[in-house]
């Protein structure tokens, strides 16, 4: 089976879901193939009602998106307030 890399970007407070997460670069999570962000986010512990938007490069996807190989992947929190 071959194996992909992605790119993560995390935004609001879903850091706090990967240990020592760099703001900067991101994380580089190493995958096999057929992926769908589902597994991904799912893996990382992210509950689905946290997330408000995912961008694959500069196109908003869904969590049934099949990541490619080299895919930046953006994903923001909801945002509160009141």
């Amino acid at each position: 089976m071959d194996n992909l890399n992605i790119n993560l970007k995390l935004y609001g407070n879903l850091n706090k879901y990967i240990k020592n997460y760099d703001h900067k670069k991101g994380v580089t999570l190493r995958l096999d193939s057929n992926w769908i962000l589902i597994d991904v986010v799912t893996r990382i512990g992210i509950p689905e009602n946290r997330i408000s938007l995912i961008l694959a490069g500069d196109k908003i996807v869904s969590l049934n998106y099949r990541v490619k190989n080299n895919d930046i992947i953006k994903i923001f929190s909801q945002i509160g307030g009141g």
